[in-house]
């Protein structure tokens, strides 16, 4: 697996060098960092800087590819409100429009359907203040709908084009991306009381391990042509 997945890095020139010592620098960075010195405020900057470098090298490499680069930026958006804010609420409410926009592309869907998705959300915000439900659950279980589907979609694509580099990456990236979520998931339950806390740090830790990947995966994930440069045409000479 190891061997076929290098095999495919060396064979895409679109996957650069420089951005793949990048990743593998930020991801090592903030794991050594959280093992050897849990906690440290340098271990969210990498974390952070990483997401957001994600979006970057999209808008760098698929700048046609709009809905693959508003979905990372989504996301980059999502983890500033849940890392530096309180609104816990408004985080999920953001990453439930990443995994639309990453529907939407899979799934080659309209763009009517981002209009549909705000009378549903709002429909969930009206029946949480009037049942006295609680609206973040209501929140996340709509964001895990669309995320499953995301999943279930590019493991359909994968299983129709198996020699699509970036199908590949799509499928594996939002397996990855489920396996960060049930992490965070555990975490809830196990701070709620809900399930015992023993494992909390393993947890905490293992929700980056398969959070940072996911995003690099679906980065190189687009169905879009990848930007061309310009060839540079060498002047021809005159002898005089």
């Amino acid at each position: 697996m190891l061997k076929t997945w290098w095999a495919d890095f060396k064979r895409i020139p679109y996957v650069d060098t420089t951005w793949f010592a990048v990743w593998t620098f930020i991801y090592i960075g903030f794991l050594l960092i959280d093992i050897s010195v849990p906690n440290f405020w340098g271990s969210s900057l990498l974390k952070y800087v990483g997401i957001f470098l994600c979006a970057i090298y999209a808008m760098q490499k698929y700048e046609r590819d709009h809905k693959l680069v508003l979905a990372l930026l989504f996301t980059f958006l999502a983890d500033t409100i849940l890392v530096w804010t309180r609104y816990e609420l408004a985080g999920v409410f953001v990453f439930c429009f990443a995994q639309l926009l990453h529907l939407m592309r899979l799934s080659r869907l309209g763009n009517k359907y981002l209009l549909y998705f705000v009378p549903i959300v709002s429909g969930l915000v009206i029946y949480a203040g009037v049942t006295h439900e609680n609206i973040l659950y209501m929140t996340a279980t709509l964001y895990g709908l669309l995320l499953f589907s995301n999943l279930a979609i590019s493991v359909r694509n994968y299983r129709e084009h198996k020699t699509d580099f970036r199908a590949r990456c799509a499928m594996y990236g939002f397996i990855a991306f489920v396996g960060c979520d049930v992490c965070v998931g555990l975490r809830h339950l196990m701070l709620d009381g809900v399930l015992p806390g023993q494992f909390l740090p393993l947890i905490a830790f293992m929700v980056w391990v398969f959070y940072y990947p996911s995003q690099v995966l679906l980065a190189n994930s687009s169905s879009e042509p990848i930007r061309q440069k310009p060839l540079r045409v060498a002047k021809k000479s005159t002898i005089s």
